[in-house]
């Protein structure tokens, strides 16, 4: 038997990559706009901003994506209430399919689209880290890293063709229930630790919360989330003050106790050891790049 080889017809291959960075802005930082041949993608990974085009003026919330077409002029402006946290990458693609994106702009991630994304963005940081321009690839990277990342920004311009062309709605088979059942769980449980911000969770008060063992909730939380819940907890306890530090509403007393620490020194310290810098340090490299 002949063989005969059939050749995979590929809609949307990118060609290369420009920039890929995760920006934290305060409320007071400003934008250039600009316009350039090639592609953007900005997704608000947290906050909110304003997005002045040619093809119209966007309010970006949490979870949305706005795609800027080559040649399209377009600039961020401030909300002046959520300062945003924005991942964006630019990049070129000259596949006729991406003419989509000239006349459909802003999306709504759904959960396929997030996880797609969650892997963009860690494979961006293991191929060329965060916030570096132009793009440098890293010594130290994982095997095929560059390659992953492709595939991922790929998948994910895929995917958000296919939910905005697809006019019914997905039915997830019957295999996938006990799945999602697993996902809204794990989606109360970020629920409930987004509401204790101010308090000491711990392990034992959600397997009492929510009538589990230590370790189903281990498990699950971390098949579904990616991390520990503990681990998870206290990050978005730095998150926040982060997020207050932009604002510059409170000073760091009040942060520390909005976020439920005992005292500013261990906010400072617990501070110090996620970021890298201390509280203070945070504020004045803040300040430094608006001025």
């Amino acid at each position: 038997m002949e063989f005969v080889p059939y050749r995979l017809n590929e809609r949307i291959v990118v060609n290369n990559i420009y920039t890929c960075y995760y920006f934290e802005f305060s409320n007071r930082e400003r934008y250039n706009g600009e316009s350039h041949d090639f592609w953007e993608i900005v997704y608000v990974d947290k906050g909110e901003v304003n997005a002045n085009t040619e093809s119209g003026y966007y309010r970006l919330n949490q979870g949305n994506i706005l795609i800027h077409s080559p040649n399209e002029y377009h600039q961020l402006e401030n909300t002046g209430s959520k300062p945003p946290n924005l991942f964006i990458v630019t990049f070129g693609c000259d596949n006729e399919a991406m003419r989509f994106f000239d006349e459909h702009k802003l999306f709504q991630i759904g959960q396929a689209e997030h996880a797609v994304l969650a892997q963009l963005m860690k494979e961006s940081q293991n191929a060329f880290g965060l916030n570096l321009f132009p793009i440098t690839p890293r010594s130290e990277a994982s095997f095929a890293a560059e390659q992953l990342f492709k595939i991922y920004l790929e998948q994910l311009l895929i995917l958000i063709i296919r939910k905005e062309q697809t006019e019914l709605p997905y039915t997830a088979p019957l295999s996938m229930t006990k799945e999602n059942q697993s996902a809204r769980l794990s989606q109360l449980i970020l629920e409930y630790l987004e509401r204790n911000l101010t308090n000491k969770v711990t392990l034992d008060d959600l397997c009492t919360q929510f009538n589990m063992s230590r370790t189903q909730m281990n498990i699950l939380f971390k098949r579904t989330v990616g991390v520990g819940i503990i681990t998870y907890f206290n990050q978005s306890k730095i998150d926040h003050a982060k997020k207050y530090i932009r604002e510059e509403i409170y000073n760091l007393t009040e942060i520390s106790d909005l976020l439920g620490y005992s005292s500013v020194h261990y906010f400072s310290r617990h501070f110090k050891k996620t970021v890298g810098m201390t509280p203070s340090e945070y504020a004045r490299t803040i300040k430094a790049r608006n001025e």
